[in-house]
């Protein structure tokens, strides 16, 4: 029996990521497009991102600043 076995890799020296650094949104105003409970979409310098609140509800509408990046997470806090 012959076990399937990946033998490439993807280095990010070598251009690969899997994830995006999206440290430049820190401190950045958004707006909650749906209610955060305590996920969500938010709208920031027109693009649309998936936001977590620190564990409280947000309605939606809500002025939000992102106070945090970690990896693909973005926490954001009720202005």
């Amino acid at each position: 029996m012959q076990k399937l076995v990946l033998k490439d890799t993807m280095k990010k020296e070598e251009g690969y990521y899997s994830n995006r650094d999206r440290d430049d949104l820190l401190q950045k105003e958004a707006v909650a497009l749906t209610p955060l409970h305590p996920s969500g979409s938010a709208v920031v310098d027109e693009e649309r991102i998936d936001v977590v609140t620190e564990g409280g509800f947000i309605e939606k509408g809500a002025a939000l600043r992102i106070i945090k990046v970690e990896g693909t997470r973005i926490i954001v806090r009720k202005i």
